[in-house]
């Protein structure tokens, strides 16, 4: 089965990641993309940015006392492949990431799994990272007809329309919905910088 891995630019991972991705959403900013091709097909994707939080860095050196810094740290922000899935194994593609990003200055890749969308981490585990704890409870809004919206909609209504956010919650008939904590992973790509032992 021939197989190769592609370093992709946003707006060819962007369509792919829509459509697989549980989210139904890609993200933006400054990411390496990178696509796994089995024949002509892209099989899968991975998403790798800045981390969400600006303060991650800081957080997880403090927590785990290790050398931890916002140029030597990625997100995993999105990993998605196609249906039916083949017998291949995503952490094979994963590795194959994590050589390229190492070759740019990375040394740290970390990501989430979230159990309210039935994730356990199980790739994250495959691929060798630590679980280093859980986020606190997240917020996000309900509407009416079921749909969740992130937590900054109701804020954005309000901040552009001149209305309070307990008006905007009213005139777009949301309501709070606390989510459960995400389960974070580490890992460290480069391990001769590996510093820190969870037991």
């Amino acid at each position: 089965m021939d197989k190769r891995i592609a370093i992709l630019e946003g707006f060819q991972a962007a369509p792919f990641i829509r459509k697989w991705h549980y989210s139904g959403k890609a993200t933006r900013g400054s990411h390496h993309y990178f696509g796994w091709f089995i024949g002509k097909e892209m099989y899968a994707v991975a998403d790798y940015g800045l981390p969400t939080n600006n303060h991650q860095a800081h957080g997880l050196a403090s927590e785990l006392m290790i050398n931890v810094t916002k140029d030597n740290l990625v997100e995993l922000k999105r990993l998605c492949r196609v249906e039916p899935k083949q017998k291949v194994q995503l952490t094979q593609f994963l590795a194959h990431c994590h050589r390229i990003l190492k070759g740019v200055g990375v040394v740290y890749v970390m990501s989430f799994s979230d159990p309210a969308q039935g994730h356990d981490g199980g790739i994250y585990k495959a691929a060798n990272f630590e679980h280093v704890g859980q986020t606190n409870p997240g917020l996000a809004c309900l509407g009416e007809d079921g749909q969740k919206h992130h937590r900054k909609y109701p804020f954005n209504y309000a901040k552009n329309n001149g209305c309070t956010i307990k008006e905007a919650y009213r005139i777009l008939r949301l309501k709070r919905l606390e989510l459960p904590p995400k389960d974070r992973w580490l890992l460290c790509i480069n391990k001769r910088k590996r510093q820190w032992s969870l037991g």
